[in-house]
């Protein structure tokens, strides 16, 4: 017990010194959290945001829907499936939706577009898209339409005016028809809605000659991290072969990868931030066992042995360690809660998938603190290392010769 009372009092006597190298591993430490945290919680909430307003966190097709779409790879998803999926605790809302290529045609302007059969009154409360229209109003008859922004540029059409659609049905016929334009929806900075356009699910089940039939049930649950066991339990309640359950990570491969690609650059930041902090603690703790010579050498001259030596160094490297940390832990505990509720506003907002991105808040998820103090941690323990194993292996008359 003499070695962990001798080392507690080697760092508080040095007080100066400790000190130094507390703030340079207090700085990584903080600096990390806050990586971490900023890191997390803004991608957490773009991919929210994202899956919440357009995705869903789980979808249901006809096998192979994902892969090769096609008009004619709907299903019916019935009153008793629908019960099923309603009775999970994990489901919080579910909508669907039918989706088919059309060409828009208003006097000699014509624009292709991709139709979308919604549950109007659904699809608003779960994904909000009615919060999207920039002009006029969302749908409320069989026989109205809202275009896309760039759809309706396009065409030159404003809510009030009428657009006609050609396409294929599904039984082979050519499915035509006008449709009342009664809102735009999006923006110019909108990249969602410049070719989609809306009708409600009722109208584009008879323009396309579907029956009842759909090709998406797109279903929400408390947090996208829900995504891959929520698809699991969904799969396990339908129990339908040719139907496929696949959570966004699927469903959204591109934005997925995407995330993770970006997300490999924190980790190259916080790399540099380590780098710098173990070359600040090799630094100070070189320089402190050169001062030290003097005293390892009368250690050894009075039996003291190496690996008592070397242990002494690593265990003033932790107790200056575990102080830090606690130190660093409550101050980025702090400083990530304030961020998760205020956020730092961008200057410029940013537009990812469709959507608009203007404020980066952080989280105080338990990695933002588990992550830096195992870094930290090891870092000053591998770089203490060297200059330990030096002291250790010092002879008591090389010692007395120091200055």
């Amino acid at each position: 017990m003499i070695l962990p009372r001798l080392a507690f009092r080697n760092v508080m006597r040095q007080k100066r010194r400790s000190a130094l190298t507390a703030l340079m591993m207090i700085g990584g430490f903080f600096l990390a959290s806050i990586s971490i945290g900023i890191s997390d919680g803004s991608y957490s909430r773009l991919i929210e945001t994202f899956t919440r307003s357009y995705t869903g966190h789980v979808q249901i097709h006809r096998s192979g829907y994902l892969d090769r779409p096609s008009l004619h790879k709907s299903f019916v998803f019935g009153a008793a499936a629908a019960r099923r999926i309603e009775a999970l605790p994990v489901v919080e809302a579910w909508i669907r939706r039918v989706y088919a290529p059309a060409l828009a045609f208003a006097g000699s302007r014509s624009s292709g577009i991709q139709l979308i059969g919604v549950e109007a009154r659904r699809e608003d409360s779960m994904t909000g898209l009615g919060k999207t229209i920039s002009a006029g109003r969302f749908l409320a008859a069989v026989d109205e339409i809202v275009l896309g922004f760039g759809v309706a540029r396009s065409l030159r059409l404003a809510p009030g005016s009428e657009v006609a659609l050609v396409t294929q049905g599904a039984d082979g016929s050519t499915a035509n028809d006008l449709f009342r334009v009664v809102g735009i929806a999006g923006s110019g900075d909108d990249l969602r809605n410049r070719a989609s356009c809306y009708v409600s699910l009722q109208a584009a089940q008879q323009f396309l000659a579907l029956g009842n039939r759909i090709h998406e049930v797109s279903l929400v649950l408390p947090s996208h991290k829900m995504a891959i066991e929520g698809a699991r339990l969904i799969d396990a309640a339908l129990q339908e072969e040719d139907l496929d359950v696949e959570p966004w990570q699927v469903v959204e491969r591109e934005f997925n990868q995407a995330m993770k690609t970006d997300l490999q650059g924190l980790w190259i930041s916080i790399s540099i931030i380590m780098v710098i902090v173990a070359v600040g603690v090799l630094n100070t703790v070189l320089m402190t066992i050169l001062e030290r010579t003097r005293e390892f050498g009368m250690l050894r001259a009075v039996g003291t042995r190496p690996r008592s030596i070397f242990a002494l160094i690593l265990l003033e490297t932790c107790f200056l360690t575990l102080i830090s940390i606690a130190l660093a832990a409550v101050l980025s505990l702090i400083c990530n809660y304030a961020l998760s509720i205020t956020g730092i506003a961008l200057p410029q907002p940013v537009e990812v998938a469709g959507f608009s991105f203007d404020r980066m808040v952080s989280t105080t998820a338990p990695r933002t603190l588990w992550i830096p103090a195992i870094v930290v941690t090891a870092s000053a323990l591998t770089v203490s290392t060297i200059p330990a194993l030096r002291a250790a292996r010092i002879t008591p008359v090389e010692a007395m010769r120091s200055h």
